[in-house]
């Protein structure tokens, strides 16, 4: 069984009134913190769940009806809006009231522009969807009703269209569903039905949703504008265990990390590994095979993600010892190499990509133990920070991290490719979440005031925080390069931070 969708619902369920603006990693990670037990091997799972590359679901059918508009989705453009100019919050009234109980409605939102996307669920679990004009306050569209969901339901960032997952989780089939909405109309594009949450892998493509289905050995490309099947590729002789995007050192544009769930997306390729520990390069387009290598990973299926796929190389954490990272190149005939071994009594989690030629993962004896960049290219370790990150993006080639350790309070760190931390001591207690490439809102708690937050901006990232005022209670946060968006009990909220 596969833990990081698990624990991402379980702790997005349980967290509703937590720290707004954390993406699924931070979610997933804070339900796993209670459950912490000081193994290498549960600590390796647990950090797994910081995965927001891939998602394990269940398999199912696209629903019918004819072909929808294509909306387009280029891949993430080089970022070139203009630094925000910080200003004390100022409201922007909203005409979406969501709860009369007082408490906090659970729900995400996410960013297209100046446009918000808001999913929350009301009485008897029903997943609603509406838009948001941020300037202005006014709903562009909806509230559209897509379907009820025992456990949880949430919108995932995507440069082009709405993506809402919801699961049941309580026995009853289809487990969930993947929907696709046109941002401009609301129009549902794509409706996947899922049977289990528990076994298969997605992968969130620019143009492409890949599902690779555990239950009949099937892996599908579905296209979102029209929600038909792209391409079907069945498992080799020895069966597919995991599936994961092909990311670029760069990193993804600061948008992606501006909402409440951001997701690492795939803009061209994935990879597969068998049980027997090949790897397989595959078009996320055609799905067509673009090379195999066997010998990639060590062979056998393990429940967790070990690996992470960077500028045409395989990063594997060697699942049967926890003690070695290997690379295979899959563009050219490079055989697999050990890269690092870790000292004695020391164990290293699943690896993630920390920019260019930069990989990082969890390294320790016990929690929460510390987090490694690692040179690919030097093969030499560059930085550590203590603690275990609960977020890991990249933008620009630096490192967003936002670690969470012995104390309750959570800390941030911006690290640039020398290894060197950008965050003035001032600027790193709480969560840090960016704004354009080079600015960024922090978020903390108000002294004695429950789970009142504070916000500041970043501008330059190595500047002192400026403060911009309080947001209350809230869940759900996402940002715009100007303007705040929240869920709070009484509705959605909207600030203008910037200009």
């Amino acid at each position: 069984m596969s833990t990081e969708l698990e624990s991402y619902f379980a702790a997005l369920r349980d967290d509703v009134d937590t720290l707004p603006a954390a993406p699924p990693a931070a979610a997933r990670h804070r339900g796993e913190r209670r459950r912490r037990r000081h193994t290498v091997l549960v600590t390796a799972t647990a950090f797994a769940a910081v995965a927001a590359v891939v998602i394990a679901l269940g398999f199912g059918l696209p629903r019918g009806g004819p072909p929808a508009d294509r909306v387009t989705t280029p891949p993430a453009p080089v970022e070139t809006d203009p630094v925000p100019k910080f200003q004390p919050l100022t409201p922007v009234p909203t005409g979406i009231a969501l709860s009369t109980a007082g408490t906090p409605v659970p729900g995400t939102t996410m960013t297209i522009g100046d446009r918000a996307f808001v999913c929350w669920q009301g009485p008897g679990g029903q997943a609603t969807v509406a838009a948001i004009d941020l300037p202005t306050g006014a709903t562009a569209w909806g509230p559209v009703k897509l379907a009820a969901f025992a456990d949880f339901a949430a919108v995932y960032y995507h440069p082009g269209y709405v993506l809402v997952m919801g699961r049941n989780d309580n026995g009853a089939k289809p487990d969930g569903a993947i929907f696709a909405l046109d941002p401009r109309t609301g129009r549902t594009l794509l409706h996947v039905d899922v049977d289990s949450f528990e076994a298969d892998d997605v992968i969130i493509g620019v143009s492409t949703l890949v599902i690779a289905s555990r239950t009949d050995g099937q892996t599908r490309g579905y296209d979102y504008a029209t929600g038909e099947v792209r391409w079907t590729v069945p498992d080799p002789a020895s069966r597919i265990v995991h599936s994961l995007p092909m990311q670029h050192g760069s990193g993804r544009p600061a948008a992606a990390g501006r909402a409440s769930l951001g997701a690492v997306l795939a803009t061209d390729q994935f990879v597969q590994l068998t049980e027997d520990g090949t790897a397989i390069l595959r078009d996320l387009a055609t799905g067509v095979e673009k090379a195999r290598r066997p010998g990639a990973d060590k062979p056998g299926t393990v429940g967790i993600m070990m690996a992470t796929a960077l500028d045409g190389i395989l990063y594997t954490t060697d699942h049967t010892t926890l003690k070695t990272l290997r690379a295979t190149s899959l563009t050219d005939s490079t055989p697999t190499t050990e890269i690092y071994k870790t000292p004695q009594r020391v164990g290293i989690g699943p690896p993630f990509v920390c920019g260019k030629a930069r990989i990082c993962f969890k390294e320790s004896t016990e929690d929460p133990g510390y987090f490694v960049g690692f040179d690919t290219e030097r093969r030499q370790v560059v930085w550590r920070q203590d603690g275990t990150a609960d977020t890991v993006q990249v933008v620009d080639g630096r490192a967003l991290l936002v670690l969470s350790g012995a104390t309750a309070q959570d800390r941030s760190a911006v690290i640039d490719p020398s290894g060197r931390q950008l965050l003035k001591p001032s600027a790193q207690a709480g969560r840090v979440t960016w704004v354009t490439s080079q600015s960024a809102l922090v978020f903390t708690a108000e002294p004695n005031s429950g789970q009142d937050r504070k916000v500041a901006g970043l501008s330059p990232l190595d500047g002192d925080p400026v403060p911009l005022g309080s947001i209350g209670t809230v869940t759900g946060c996402s940002s715009s390069r100007t303007h705040l968006i929240c869920i709070a009990a009484a509705g959605i909220k909207v600030w203008r931070f910037a200009t």
